[in-house]
């Protein structure tokens, strides 16, 4: 199953329609309906992130348990296999993640800076 019929199928699962899953995400309609038909390829982070938080579901809804990924080492047509490991969903990192990229530079030093200091700890 493609992104685009994932997002289609949350989306009908949700029961909005194009128009307010694009008000939700702030993008066209029309946009929405290129992802889902699978005419605009390559949907950004941050959009996948959106889409996530306004389908109220996690990222990894998106991506299968397992992906093909060509590497420079291997010959052109060589493939891997990369199983994703399960991470656990904590509702408030989702809330972070999507978030962020709004938010202004001085809360993202700040964010940056709880997160350092928790390292050292």
């Amino acid at each position: 199953m493609s992104i685009g019929d994932r997002i289609k199928e949350r989306r009908k699962y949700l029961g909005l329609t194009q128009i307010e899953l694009g008000q939700r995400i702030h993008k066209s309609s029309q946009v929405v309906s290129n992802w889902e038909r699978g005419y605009t390829t390559g949907i950004s982070a941050e959009d996948l992130q959106l889409l996530a938080h306004a389908l109220a579901t996690d990222i990894t809804f998106f991506v299968p348990n397992a992906y093909a990924a060509t590497s420079e080492a291997l010959e052109p047509n060589a493939l891997k296999t990369i199983q994703v490991q399960d991470i656990p969903t904590d509702s408030r990192l989702s809330s972070l993640i999507a978030e962020y990229p709004h938010l202004d530079e001085k809360s993202k030093d700040i964010i940056d800076a709880i997160v350092a200091l928790s390292k050292k700890e």
